[in-house]
Formats: C-alpha cells, sequence, structure tokens
C-alpha cells in the first residue's frame, strides 16, 4: 500500500512538471498582420535574438555634432564639425577628437596645441552643416557665416561667441589611429550661456537642445534637424535645402512651425505601425464632455485610395501616397440637440494632432476637407460603405514627402488684440 502510494505521488508530480514545462514554452504566435505599436514595443523591451551583420560600422548613438575651433599659424580662426568625439578622462578632465591630417583644423592644432569644443544648438544646425562641408583651406568660414570668433582666454584657439557652450582646451596627447589622428584635449575651462543655466550652474539640456549626428539626418530631442550634406545650402547663393533645417530649439514648437501641407510624395511605404501611431496621437486629443465622438478610417490599398481620389476634387494626390487617414464624426457617439455640433471641434483636435504627429514622424500629410459638402460625404461613405450614423468630417493623406513643400510663416501680429479688441 505504501509502495502504490508512492508511485501514485511520483506520477502526479511528473505530470506537474510536464504541464509546468509547457506552459513555460508555450508562446501564442503573433500575426503579423495584427501587430501593435505595443506588441512591436513589448518586442524591444523583451529583446531580440535575431541579428542582422552589417560589417565593421560604428553604430554608438547617439554621435554628438560638435565644433571645433582653432587658429592657423597667421592667426586666421577656423571651425570645423567633427562626430568622432567625445568625453575620454575625468581626472583631468579631457575630450577627445579625432581628425583626418588632410583637414585645415588638424595642421592648426599641431602648431598651437589648442583647441575649442562648440557645442551647436538646434538653431545652429545649418551653420554646423556648413563648416562641416567647406573646407577652412579655402575660406574663412567665421566671416563667411558672419558668426563671431571670439579668442579663448585660456588657450590659443577661438570659439563660436553664438553656440551655447564652448570649451577651451590644451592638447596634451596625440594618437595615431589610422585614418584619422585622435587628439586628447585636457580641459582648461568651459562656457555657457547664462540663459542655459540655472542657480546651481546646472545645464538645461532640453533648452539647449543640442545637435546629434545619426547618419542620414541631424537630431534634436527626438526631432529631425536636417539632413548632413544638405542643410549648408542655405547659405549658397541659388540653392535651397531639400529638408528644410529646423531652427527652433523647442521641439514641440519646431514640430508645431514645420507643418506644412504636403501634396507630393515618393514611392516609399508608410507602414501600419506607423498610421497606428497617427491614429493614436489622433485619440489622444481632448474633446467636449469627453465624448470622443470620432471614428478613423485607416486607408493604404491602392484600389480604395484611388477611389478616394476619384470622388474628392481636391485629393488627387492620394493618387501618389501610400496611405490615408480618414477622421470621421460618429453621430451615436456625439453630444445631442444643439450641443451635437461639437464633434466638428473634436475631430478637428484629433486631425490636427494627426497632422503635426505626421511632421514629427518625418512623414508627410495634407487635410483635405469632406464635411459639410454633402455630396462629399455620401460619396466618401460609398467608399468606405460606411454606416449612417457616420459622417466623414476630412480625409488626411499621408505619405513620404519629395521635399517640394516648404512650411510657411504665417505669424501676424495685426490678428492679435490684447486684452480687448
Amino acid at each position: 500500500m505504501k509502495n502504490k502510494a508512492t508511485l501514485l505521488n511520483i506520477v502526479l508530480a511528473a505530470v506537474v512538471v510536464v504541464l509546468v514545462y509547457q506552459l513555460s514554452t508555450h508562446k501564442p504566435e503573433v500575426s503579423k498582420e495584427n501587430t501593435t505599436t505595443e506588441t512591436l514595443i513589448s518586442q524591444v523591451e523583451q529583446g531580440s535574438t535575431t541579428k542582422r551583420s552589417v560589417g565593421a560600422r560604428g553604430h554608438i548613438h547617439p554621435k554628438p555634432a560638435l565644433v571645433i575651433g582653432s587658429y592657423g599659424e597667421d592667426g586666421t580662426p577656423n571651425i570645423m564639425t567633427a562626430a568622432w568625439a567625445g568625453i575620454v578622462n575625468s581626472r583631468p578632465m579631457s575630450i577627445g577628437v579625432s581628425i583626418r591630417p588632410a583637414c585645415k583644423t588638424y595642421d592648426n592644432i599641431m602648431a598651437t596645441k589648442a583647441f575649442t569644443v562648440n557645442v551647436p544648438s538646434a538653431r545652429n544646425v545649418a551653420h554646423m552643416d556648413y563648416v562641416g562641408r567647406i573646407s577652412g583651406h579655402d575660406e574663412n568660414k567665421f566671416e563667411s557665416l558672419n558668426l563671431t570668433a571670439v579668442k579663448g582666454d585660456f588657450v590659443n584657439a577661438p570659439y563660436v561667441g553664438e553656440f551655447p557652450i564652448v570649451i577651451e582646451c590644451e592638447l596634451t596627447e596625440i594618437v595615431d589611429l589610422g585614418s584619422h589622428r585622435q587628439f586628447i584635449g585636457k580641459v582648461i575651462d568651459t562656457k555657457v550661456d547664462d540663459r542655459y543655466l540655472d542657480d546651481n550652474d546646472q545645464v538645461d539640456i532640453k533648452a539647449i537642445n543640442p545637435v546629434i549626428y545619426g547618419g542620414d539626418y541631424y537630431y534634436g530631442f527626438g526631432q529631425r534637424l536636417a539632413r548632413p550634406g544638405d542643410a549648408y545650402k542655405l547659405f549658397i547663393d541659388d540653392m535651397e535645402p531639400d529638408f528644410q533645417p529646423t531652427n527652433y530649439a523647442n521641439s514641440t514648437l519646431a514640430t508645431i512651425y514645420n507643418r506644412k501641407s504636403v501634396r507630393h510624395y515618393t514611392d516609399r511605404k508608410v507602414t501600419k505601425e506607423q498610421i497606428t501611431a497617427l491614429v493614436k496621437a489622433g485619440m489622444a486629443a481632448p474633446s467636449a464632455v469627453d465624448k470622443r465622438p470620432w471614428a478613423f478610417v485607416a486607408v493604404s490599398e491602392r484600389s480604395m485610395l484611388d477611389s478616394l481620389a476619384a470622388v474628392l476634387p481636391y485629393a488627387k494626390m492620394l493618387k501618389q501616397a501610400s496611405a490615408a487617414i480618414v477622421v470621421c464624426g460618429d453621430m451615436d457617439k456625439a453630444l445631442k440637440g444643439n450641443e451635437q455640433a461639437y464633434w466638428v471641434q473634436d475631430c478637428s483636435a484629433a486631425s490636427q494632432n494627426i497632422l503635426l504627429a505626421a511632421e514629427s514622424m518625418g512623414l508627410g500629410a495634407v487635410w483635405t476637407g469632406v464635411h459639410p459638402i454633402k455630396e462629399r460625404e455620401d460619396d466618401v461613405k460609398k467608399v468606405l460603405n460606411a454606416p449612417e450614423s457616420i459622417v466623414p468630417l476630412n480625409v488626411i493623406v499621408v505619405g513620404y514627402p519629395t521635399g517640394q513643400e516648404k512650411p510657411k510663416d504665417k505669424w501676424d501680429e495685426s490678428n492679435v488684440h490684447w486684452e480687448k479688441w
């Protein structure tokens, strides 16, 4: 009897072990078609075991985009942009910057044994791109850009008066690395504009919005600022950057001021995850009494986009775009009576969120009106097979911009009245 009980316990324990193993190893399949932004984020947080070799590349991000100041032997100030730079020691505080021997800055530092490190703000992104593209052998870049060359207080090197942070360095070591020589400079003094310092002399990094080099773009706090090798055209006669440089330190204001109505698109596809992110931004908008009387139809099928283009006279760009979001009011969710019309304001706020989100994501978008023209409403509803309670407010066309459209400065002080009319 005792042996029988022991045998039963062993069998029961084995069953429990098998069940626990199956539960712990079973992972539900995730359909690519139904993958949400939350799922993708979860996958990123859990980590991935699949990686693809891309060769010997320096993918350490972010990379600082810094401007190095130096004097030539004749006393001419020079500046160049360097991305291979950073703090290399704490005591003494030291900065290393790697420079090719062909650069004018290389010759200057070898002669003077000093340099400055200048930290640009987002508003200086075009200046920074220029000094990285134009050689100091060819011109005085301070003069070309109308920047102020200030002689360092402690080292024989100039700094850029208009940049928010400048660091004076004394050369202590040179390391031959191959294509570059690394100059190690001991930090002698650091200067920061008063407006970026708090009472404890701590730097407000968000206010400065320093520039980050990301390969295809320069970045600030999340937003794309400009394209390398493109932004400098701002200072070249008869040239215009394809990607208009962002000149605002505040990333939210940068997105607002740089939003534009985009009607020309490349053939690059907008992904389902991007469309989902745009719609989520729309749903983050305020609404009267928090009724949220909106509904969104995400469209990416070519036939559907073409059908919408056929019935909307001012949305022919749908034939070129790869996606659209139809923002609708749902009368079943809207307020009743005289207050029902608030749905237009609510859905308009959602639409503006989508437009701003598209700008911040590097996408282009344009609002094309539907409501209150009844014929357009009926035509769009027919294409979408929408129920009677749905009223299309607009169709937001989305795609990757060609760069033809530029933001407009719409500020007009005459439209502002203080206290009274």
